[in-house]
């Protein structure tokens, strides 16, 4: 029988508060990949909603449990007006452009992302019908609905080989969240494979001026 203890994180401890069930899976398939640096204690909770993220991160923010929380979620399309709101009351919460530290996002959703393991994509839509050619194509699930099933059947393909297409392909991409596609997620995944901490400081030094 194997006895081994379980490995205790004692170092930084971060709070990924993400948008909804895709989200809340992919990061979590990234995270039992051991691809991030195994210093970081990293939690990962769905809001279920972009309406939510808000009133999930000022309630976790407050409580200090963590030493870094931030955000992950999609913008949708233009003229992106939940995530625009969002941005906002982040930045007036704090009295700056904290969501330009915290606010992690793909445009035109999280499914760019998710392709970028399997070949460099352009997606322009939203759209799950309109990206369900491409998505069965790359990996093999047909009429996507993002299903449970149809979510674990994507996020089994992935490993530590195309997480590093996926950084490869997303290279170059546009990180200004009103151009399709775009994303500055690889600025989170950078940050957490980092064995330097310092970043975590730089971000609440930033958020807290």
């Amino acid at each position: 029988m194997d006895r081994r203890i379980p490995p205790i994180h004692t170092g930084a401890k971060i709070l990924i508060i993400c948008e909804g069930y895709e989200e809340y899976d992919y990061l979590t398939k990234l995270k039992g990949l051991g691809v991030w640096d195994d210093k970081f204690s990293i939690d990962i909770e769905n809001a279920k909603s972009i309406d939510n993220i808000f009133a999930k991160y000022q309630y976790k923010y407050a409580n200090n449990n963590y030493k870094l929380v931030v955000i992950f979620c999609d913008t949708e399309m233009y003229p992106c007006e939940k995530f625009v709101a969002l941005r906002k009351l982040i930045d007036e919460m704090h009295g700056n452009k904290a969501s330009n530290k915290i606010l992690f996002f793909a445009n035109p959703c999280t499914m760019q992302i998710i392709l970028s393991h399997f070949a460099k994509v352009s997606l322009k839509t939203n759209s799950k019908s309109g990206n369900g050619v491409l998505i069965s194509k790359y990996t093999g699930v047909c009429d996507y609905e993002a299903t449970e099933k149809q979510r674990q059947q994507i996020f089994k393909k992935l490993n530590k080989i195309n997480y590093q297409t996926m950084k490869n392909n997303l290279s170059g991409i546009s990180e200004n969240y009103t151009d399709v596609p775009s994303t500055n997620v690889s600025k989170l995944f950078d940050n957490l494979e980092s064995y330097d901490k310092k970043w975590i400081n730089s971000i609440n030094k930033a958020i807290e001026e």
